[in-house]
């Protein structure tokens, strides 16, 4: 029997949401049965074990079609209305709606909605302060903007951009792997330093920090 089958035949209240995913999964079963199989004992996995990773999602049915659809096959590089592609209105508008989604949600004057892991998040982020702390700065006693720049003026520029300091919690501590850690990018755009918790109280010296901020 299959899924959606066994479905229609066991609930009385249908949800149409239940109904097309469940024949999505049994046209998978169909043409390919390990990833059906997976995904199968993921769905076990989530309602029978709690997991907490900050960074996971329970996301509802209606989300999980929506990625799944002509938009998967769609390149969109860029951000709305301002992509390095042409036919890309459909992606604009869908992606517009999700930004004022999430600027009321948060309250927030703008948003960021495209998908990342945690890893190009964090990444997002440091690029936007050095971007505004160091090349903005840098461009505005300089008098021109980033085109205008000749090629030994931007070299410059770029060596400045990644050549600045970060200081974070080491990996070993409980520090995230974008602050610094040696097998990750942060580290090798950046001249990482790392601090430690102590090995035996398993806290943090805050004097000992201080004194290693300033150096």
């Amino acid at each position: 029997m299959t899924c959606l089958q066994n479905y229609l035949d066991n609930n009385q209240k249908k949800s149409t949401s239940a109904i097309a995913y469940l024949a999505a999964l049994d046209h998978l079963k169909e043409t390919c049965r390990p990833v059906y199989s997976s995904i199968i004992q993921e769905l076990t996995d989530q309602r029978s074990q709690l997991k907490l990773i900050a960074s996971e999602n329970y996301s509802s049915l209606a989300v999980q079609l929506a990625m799944g659809n002509l938009l998967t096959d769609k390149y969109s590089e860029g951000i709305p209305d301002r992509r390095f592609y042409a036919g890309c209105e459909n992606v604009d508008a869908i992606e517009s709606y999700a930004i004022e989604k999430a600027k009321k949600i948060f309250n927030a004057d703008h948003a960021y909605v495209q998908p990342h892991s945690g890893a190009d998040a964090n990444m997002v982020a440091l690029f936007a302060i050095l971007t505004h702390r160091v090349q903005d700065e840098e461009l505005q006693k300089m008098g021109k903007t980033i085109d205008q720049l000749s090629t030994e003026e931007y070299e410059a520029l770029r060596k400045q951009f990644m050549g600045q300091k970060l200081m974070g919690m080491s990996l070993a501590s409980g520090g995230h792997l974008t602050h610094g850690y040696r097998h990750n990018v942060s580290s090798k755009i950046m001249h990482s330093v790392c601090y430690d918790v102590d090995a035996k109280t398993g806290l943090l010296d805050y004097k000992q920090l201080a004194d290693q901020v300033k150096q």
